[in-house]
């Protein structure tokens, strides 16, 4: 509050002065005291140090390349390079690729009828240069076979569009069937199936052979004349036994005939008289057993391919 009027001034106050400190001593400093704060210190040091060293070997337990800094930095930024190349890659223009495949594919079919064009040429030129040496290089032969295959993608191409034409459908059995290869309405097991199935036909083709291998194989011979039969039958001498051996080698089933066979017996027909009656000759057990040895070998050395 201020004070308006007469006022009187007061004393000065006087400043009392400041004690001095007294002067430490030399002899006052307690150094047991000192040593314990820097024991304490020290103790206090090697406890953080030996936290730090169980840190460092946990984090080594589960990483070993966890402090690997220079060894693990490039995969890092490989790591943060690649999405930034696919977004690249996925922010291509959506219909350039399908623009250039056609002027590729309008390209072609202008070189195919240009090609047509120079042979026409070439075929009203045939008599004046009928009789002379033609040069054709190896590039010229690559695009011919080139525009050949072309040519026959593209007739499968446009054979599988006509089938699959759906305004050339009469019926809905290729729908049916669409549905019933779709996840979405439950049709997981084809592929099982599938496999199902070869394993069967796989079952089915081994017990055949082994019916092949079971049963004796017999000879089954064309109508000949029986001359003929009786002069083969006398005819059975070694060296016909190994033709024989030799040209069965060659076939597999149980019906043992061989085309050399065939052909000796029908020339032997046309040479012997034209009264043909028919006889059927059965081997001899040794020759269906050696024949049967040869089946067994034979397809011994299929399994072991």
């Amino acid at each position: 509050m201020k004070k308006y009027g007469l006022q009187i001034r007061a004393p000065p106050q006087k400043k009392q002065p400041t004690p001095l400190r007294p002067r430490p001593s030399i002899f006052d400093e307690d150094e047991d005291v000192d040593v314990e704060k820097e024991i304490s210190r020290q103790a206090s040091k090697t406890k953080s140090h030996k936290e730090t060293e169980e840190q460092l070997k946990k984090a080594l337990e589960e990483d070993p390349s966890a402090f690997a800094y220079d060894e693990v930095i490039d995969d890092i930024k490989q790591k943060a390079i690649v999405p930034k190349l696919q977004d690249r890659q996925d922010r291509k223009p959506r219909y350039v690729q399908h623009l250039m495949k056609k002027a590729e594919q309008r390209q072609k079919e202008h070189e195919i009828v240009y090609e047509r064009k120079l042979a026409k040429e070439r075929e009203k030129d045939d008599d004046l240069f009928s009789g002379k040496d033609k040069f054709i290089t190896g590039a010229y032969k690559r695009k011919l076979e080139e525009q050949k295959k072309w040519l026959a993608e593209e007739r499968l191409r446009e054979l599988r569009e006509e089938r699959d034409d759906v305004t050339k459908k009469t019926d809905l059995s290729d729908f049916y069937f669409n549905m019933e290869k779709n996840v979405a309405l439950g049709a997981r097991g084809i592929e099982e199936k599938e496999e199902q199935r070869k394993a069967e036909k796989l079952e089915e083709e081994i017990r055949k052979e082994e019916k092949k291998a079971d049963s004796p194989a017999e000879e089954v011979l064309l109508p000949e004349s029986q001359d003929v039969g009786s002069s083969r039958k006398r005819s059975m001498e070694p060296q016909e036994e190994e033709e024989e051996k030799d040209a069965s080698e060659k076939k597999i089933g149980s019906d043992v005939v061989t085309e050399e066979k065939d052909s000796s017996t029908k020339e032997e027909a046309k040479e012997a008289p034209k009264e043909t009656t028919t006889i059927q000759h059965k081997k001899s057990e040794d020759a269906i057993a050696a024949a049967r040895e040869r089946f067994l070998a034979r397809k011994k050395a299929k399994v072991e391919e």
